[in-house]
């Protein structure tokens, strides 16, 4: 009789609300993020942000009634997040800004469907929230076809918005 080898199951991607113990591995990833130099209009060297001011963005994020930042956490650590943070105005108050972030080294495994799945339940029983909206590079393909899989829909796109440092210039999609 042959042994046959199994092989473990993939581990699970668990979504959890973001708190104050997560500040420090958010703002590595994304810095990792940034340093890609791709997916943010912001460059890493622009960016300021402190284990102490991301510790207090989750804490604001998640006091507001209308926003929310998730985590995922993949074979015991964080590796991205998902940010919906809704209108400070009475008159935006029912749409949640998405911002959304994935550790390189596992794109591709379902980290980020996993998050958007988790914000889409959330937001459909947050009884202030009727809109989430994103902005996304046009070129950012995967992303692209993630939210259309999701039935987010093309609202705008702004031509030419955003300049790369070689004077390459890039389109914005505005989704919802």
């Amino acid at each position: 009789m042959k042994a046959s080898i199994l092989s473990a199951p993939p581990a699970p991607i668990l979504i959890d609300t973001a708190s104050d113990v997560d500040a420090d591995a958010l703002l590595e990833i994304y810095r990792s993020v940034l340093r890609e130099n791709r997916w943010f209009i912001t460059y890493e060297d622009e960016y300021k942000g402190t284990v102490e001011s991301q510790a207090k963005m989750i804490r604001d994020r998640n006091a507001e009634t209308n926003s929310r930042l998730l985590v995922a956490r993949f074979e015991g650590r964080v590796v991205g997040s998902l940010s919906i943070t809704g209108g400070a105005l009475e008159r935006t108050r029912h749409v949640g800004m998405i911002e959304l972030y994935v550790e390189r080294t596992v794109r591709g495994r379902g980290v980020g469907k996993a998050l958007m799945e988790a914000g889409l339940v959330w937001s459909e029983t947050n009884p202030i929230l009727r809109k989430l909206a994103l902005h996304v590079f046009e070129d950012n393909e995967r992303a692209v076809q993630l939210y259309r899989s999701l039935g987010f829909v093309v609202e705008g796109r702004l031509q030419d918005e955003f300049m790369e440092e070689d004077g390459t210039l890039r389109n914005d999609l505005m989704m919802a």
